[in-house]
């Protein structure tokens, strides 16, 4: 499956290919906190996975299906338990593939006691708030350089296989989760 990906563009507006970030990442303010925009080029999960490190456990999830394949209904997918960190490694790694070359969804990793919170996003993208100072040397140590500012090509196209439809199922069958309907917003995080 490792032809498969799930974020491209347009760049003659005709013909697509794969878009890779610069492996770069960018300080943001918000209407609330300040964050961090992460465009790794490759190895989102394994990266995902040392910024959890600077999240204090127990973690929930909060998948977000928002293009379906016949798996489950669109909605907010929130685990019904936390997660130990060692649990939360066992998950990301089982889906791995999935979640990077598949665009049906979005991740948030959240601290159950603290204010971290990470998002792995359908655009590739992963947005760090809490933390800050912890998560850049992680990115550092990682080799991702700081920017100005992070951005995506436009225009864009997302994927959805087939080849991942199992997971897909695994992962509405095998996990706990308390569904929700989608809030606005949710389809273009």
């Amino acid at each position: 499956m490792r032809d498969l990906y799930k974020f491209g563009w347009l760049p003659d507006g005709k013909n697509e290919e794969r878009f890779e970030y610069a492996n770069n990442w960018a300080r943001e303010k918000t209407s609330g906190p300040d964050r961090l925009v992460i465009a790794p080029r490759v190895q989102y999960i394994d990266l995902l996975q040392k910024l959890a490190t600077c999240l204090q456990e127990p973690f929930l999830l909060l998948y977000i299906l928002v293009v379906p394949r016949g798996e489950g209904a669109p909605g907010r997918y929130q685990s019904e338990f936390p997660l130990t960190s060692s649990q939360l490694q066992e998950f990301l790694t089982s889906y791995s593939e999935f979640f990077e070359q598949d665009a049906r969804h979005n991740l948030w990793i959240r601290s159950r006691f603290d204010d971290g919170l990470l998002v792995y996003d359908r655009h590739n993208l992963i947005y760090a708030y809490g933390p800050l100072e912890r998560f850049i040397k992680i990115l550092r140590s990682s080799g991702l350089s700081e920017s100005e500012d992070v951005y995506m090509r436009l225009p864009h196209a997302h994927h959805y296989h087939e080849a991942f439809d199992s997971d897909a199922k695994r992962l509405h069958t095998n996990e706990s989760w308390i569904i929700s309907p989608l809030r606005q917003g949710d389809e273009e995080a």
